[in-house]
């Protein structure tokens, strides 16, 4: 086993050795990895006795290379008895025997052995018990919460038949995570000093949605009568988080409290149980725990996060670190317990309490340390892990041994954002970079103020999919206005990024006041944080001249990781029709609905459709290839025709046919029309179709062409 050294100031004033603060000043002395053998309690009954006992240093070892158990004798020598083998739990050291055949009223004496490859056996101290037909009732268990239960007994026997000599009889209860647990006494032991024959206890700092198993005891030295085992299941209870503006929200309160000022349970590195208590510290985790199965947190998610969809877990050293440097930090008081308040920038804060440390059952330093895991082991020396520390000094990252128990108080990942709120009094807006656009500003690292004063929670801008912008411009005085729009978007890495081109399918067409969609996708490459977040519009300044200085924008919606199903609409491939457009036999056209065609009365049912901007729609078609006469061209350009009923908004692309959102088709393939359809709102339509020009006369065999609508995509969908 190793052992730890500490020097300096700031240690030898804190007055502890076995937890630091400091990363500095560091000894090690290494001796000889020995084991420790000592012998517990013995549970009996009137004929029959489960031993207790423990031995250190045999985790790493096959279990075909050691024996465990106990000796015992009717005589003060229990190796001049018999022997019982018995069981050796890993986890925790332990080992049980259980006896039989025994003498009511006698009393042996006994000692937990361990011998090693069959040649060399060590003892454990010497101890008797006496057994007896006295007997000891459990209690159901009362008043359960996510954290508390009262647990207590009642004796049936005398208190000369407990404890001779005595009207004070020790009583006692014993919890753990298992039925053999209790009996091995590997959990938490309440000792009750008391004339009453009945009594309770309130056993705290337990894990939410978890079953325990306790038993009443009462005990003749070392003789343990044990009641019987019954268990009880604590609630859930979903954690309270803060916003401090940092990357994670921070739990109000520890593992195992359910008030800020509590200090809950203490738990060794590593351990999910939160019920070992030996100082060997190979009984612990010796690597990185955070998100792992040695993560308590992690472990008990299911019961803390409630209605949540991120998962809470252990605060890696980075995560602390960020903690100490992006909050104040006030030594203070709450309901008496002394701790640390973090506030963060945004004025929201959460309380430490100083809860010391645990060495097996000794608890130092409360009300004057607070020590808390991390989820990292020490890069220095793997008998300690990292901690948060602090004192009325202030707080920094140390070392811990990791057979300590510490708090731990849990993160978590803000819930998804699927729409950011927008203080639209601090975005920006004008001809920032003089270039004749006009540029809205929600936030750019490099801007015009911003950076400093943002109208946005940039920490809460994470996207995988898509997002979608929604804008009013007004104040636009001039006729003829012709502009495009678009984002500049970059994320704190630059990648998702979008930089627009102003007549992409991401853009919009501005022609005048109203309100606009600008969006972007990812292409499944999540985004987080923000260097640049702009919309330009290009153009709009040098059309308006010192008209510009009447406009006023403002952010309606910032929307993330939109559903295809709210973006895109329905259309029944079934009542789709390839023909000849006009019937004049020279261009094809794909009719999704025609008051005056083939589709009238029906096709696609179209007065639900109702959007503000582009309508994008991909397609597929087959049986060009091998379907052309000789000499085609293979080369068709294709674009949208549309027309609300009003016949307004609409588009029938260009005379060239190389308007924004045309393409051009050559063979059997994918592709994708799109068109600006201005600021109002599009209801309905009378005509709605792709057109294929010059497809049709080209083809030897036009039936045999077949088409599907992949998608109509609409970002502006109401």
């Amino acid at each position: 086993m190793k052992t730890k050294y500490l020097a300096g100031a700031l240690l030898l004033s804190l007055g502890f050795a076995a937890a630091s603060c400091s990363d500095d000043d560091y000894s090690y002395a290494t001796g000889d990895i020995v084991s420790s053998i000592s012998t517990g309690d013995a549970v009996v009954t009137a004929t029959t006795a489960v031993t207790e006992g423990n031995v250190l240093g045999l985790s790493s070892y096959s279990s075909s290379s050691y024996e465990v158990g106990v000796y015992y004798s009717t005589t003060s020598d229990p190796a001049a008895g018999k022997k019982q083998t018995g069981s050796y739990d890993t986890a925790s050291g332990a080992v049980s025997a259980t006896i039989s055949g025994l003498t009511k009223g006698q009393t042996y004496y006994y000692a937990t052995y361990v011998t090693l490859q069959g040649k060399v056996t060590k003892f454990g101290e010497t101890k008797n018990f006496t057994t007896t037909d006295a007997r000891i009732a459990t209690a159901d268990a009362a008043s359960i919460t996510s954290t508390t239960a009262v647990i207590g007994g009642v004796a049936d026997a005398s208190a000369d038949q407990i404890n001779a000599g005595s009207t004070t009889v020790e009583y006692g209860l014993r919890l753990s995570d298992s039925q053999d647990g209790v009996v091995e006494n590997t959990g938490d032991e309440y000792v009750v000093t008391s004339a009453e024959k009945s009594f309770s206890v309130t056993a705290k700092g337990l894990l939410p949605a978890h079953t325990y198993y306790y038993a009443s005891y009462f005990k003749m030295g070392s003789s343990v009568v044990l009641g019987d085992v019954k268990s009880f299941t604590t609630q859930s209870k979903a954690m309270e988080y803060v916003d401090l503006g940092l990357s994670v929200l921070w739990a109000k309160y520890n593992i195992g409290a359910e008030s800020e000022s509590e200090t809950g349970r203490l738990f060794g590195y590593g351990d999910v149980t939160g019920l070992l208590t030996s100082d060997y510290n190979g009984y612990y985790a010796n690597a990185d725990i955070s998100q792992t199965e040695n993560d308590v947190v992690n472990a008990i998610h299911a019961a803390i996060d409630g209605e949540a969809t991120m998962t809470s877990f252990l605060p890696t050293q980075a995560l602390y670190e960020e903690l100490i440097n992006g909050t104040t930090q006030e030594w203070t008081e709450v309901d008496g317990v002394s701790g640390v308040r973090f506030t963060g920038k945004n004025g929201n804060s959460v309380f430490f309490p100083a809860a010391g440390y645990r060495s097996e059952q000794t608890v130092s330093e409360e009300g004057e340390q607070g020590l808390y895991w991390t989820g990292n082991v020490s890069t220095i020396n793997g008998d300690y892990a990292k901690t948060l520390c602090f004192g009325s000094n202030g707080a920094t990252i140390g070392n811990s041994e990791r057979h300590l128990g510490l708090a731990i108080r849990s993160v978590r990942q803000p819930e998804p954002v699927f729409e950011l709120a927008v203080d639209n009094s601090k975005i920006i807006y004008g001809d920032i970079e003089n270039n004749g656009r006009l540029r809205i500003e929600i936030f750019n690292l490099y801007g015009a103020g911003t950076a400093a004063n943002p109208p946005i929670n940039v920490q809460q801008l994470k996207f995988s999919k898509n997002m979608i912008v929604t804008f009013t411009l007004s104040g636009i005085e001039a006729e003829g206005v012709d502009c495009y729009g678009g984002l500049e978007y970059a994320d704190e890495s630059w990648d998702p990024s979008l930089w627009s081109a102003f007549n992409s399918k991401y853009d919009c067409h501005v022609t005048g006041n109203g309100t606009y969609t600008v969006w972007m996708e990812t292409g499944g490459v999540t985004a987080e944080g923000a260097n640049v977040f702009t919309i330009d519009i290009d153009g709009l300044h040098t059309a308006l001249g010192d008209g510009i200085n009447n406009v006023k924008a403002e952010i309606n919606s910032i929307k993330f990781d939109v559903e295809d199903s709210q973006m895109q609409y329905y259309v029944d491939n079934s009542k789709v029709l390839f023909n000849s457009k006009d019937g004049e036999g020279i261009d094809g056209r794909i009719e999704i609905y025609n008051e005056y065609g083939d589709t009238k009365g029906a096709g696609v049912d179209v007065s639900d459709l109702s959007f503000s901007g582009y309508q994008i729609i991909t397609y597929t078609i087959t049986g060009i290839d091998g379907n052309l006469i000789e000499g085609a061209s293979k080369n068709y350009p294709t674009e949208l025709s549309y027309a609300t009923p009003s016949w307004w908004p609409s588009w029938w692309g260009n005379e060239t046919h190389d308007a924004v959102g045309s393409s051009v088709v050559t063979g059997d393939g994918t592709y994708t029309v799109f068109a600006p359809l201005d600021a109002n709102p599009c209801a309905g339509a009378v005509v709605w179709c792709v057109e294929i020009y010059g497809l049709w006369k080209e083809l030897v065999d036009p039936s045999l062409v077949k088409v599907n609508i992949d998608s109509v995509v609409i970002p502006g969908k109401k």
